[in-house]
């Protein structure tokens, strides 16, 4: 019976709406992404081919707990980590949004042992006022863009292996800071916090053309994925 019934629907609805509503029963199958282009969903799958149910992440340059994070689905999938972000104010988000689960750094990442660095940022009206970095030559890119000036702070620096230290062994490595990411991640230990998967922001122009590649597959990574300017890295 609900073969016929099937049947007579098929023929009354033209064929095009017909195939339409059928397609509707797909968007159950449909992935929400919180990342800028779908980072996260690559994430999971490697994740779920390597069988890690839950783990933890270490996410350095958080900047958001929901809007353009690829540990957002992390969270939600019962993964525990640490955010790091030079914005005490936005890593209020993380622990009200991530709770007991989350563990925050307030400072900037980089190469030097210093204990203060200098941070250029810009001023709340400019459309760019979320954009803070330590790279001048990616600030001048933005003010030129933005038509706002930045103003120059100084923040509580870490060397990123202190930050590797503090963190410990983790499944998920993600890493944007705005332009001085290989610069950083050059100068680390990956060792330390040995992870299975990497994200990092590759801004073409700022290091020659597969020059990530090569230091990653020293080290025993290789390119899995290219998600608009991040570049996924996962254990050979």
């Amino acid at each position: 019976m609900f073969k016929f019934l099937i049947n007579i629907f098929y023929f009354i609805f033209p064929k095009r709406l017909s195939e339409f509503i059928s397609y509707l029963g797909g968007f159950r199958h449909f992935k929400i992404s919180y990342s800028q282009s779908g980072e996260d969903l690559i994430l999971l799958k490697y994740l779920d081919y390597k069988k890690i149910e839950k783990g933890t992440y270490l996410d350095i340059g958080a900047f958001h707990p929901r809007w353009v994070s690829n540990t957002h689905l992390l969270h939600q999938k019962g993964f525990s980590g640490y955010c790091v972000d030079l914005d005490e104010k936005r890593l209020r988000w993380f622990r009200f949004s991530r709770g007991k689960r989350v563990k925050t750094i307030c400072g900037a990442v980089s190469n030097s042992h210093e204990e203060f660095i200098k941070v250029y940022k810009f001023k709340r009206k400019s459309p760019f006022s979320l954009i803070d970095t330590t790279s001048l030559k990616h600030a001048e890119y933005f003010e030129s863009k933005g038509k706002s000036k930045y103003e120059i702070i100084n923040v509580k620096n870490f060397h990123i292996n202190d930050i590797f230290n503090k963190v410990g062994k983790v499944n998920v490595l993600n890493i944007d800071i705005e332009g001085k990411d290989f610069e950083v991640i050059k100068s680390s230990n990956l060792e330390i916090i040995d992870p299975e998967i990497i994200l990092i922001e590759d801004n073409s122009g700022y290091f020659p053309l597969y020059e990530l590649e090569n230091f990653f597959s020293k080290k025993n990574y290789h390119l899995i994925s290219i998600c608009g300017q991040t570049k996924c890295f996962a254990k050979k």
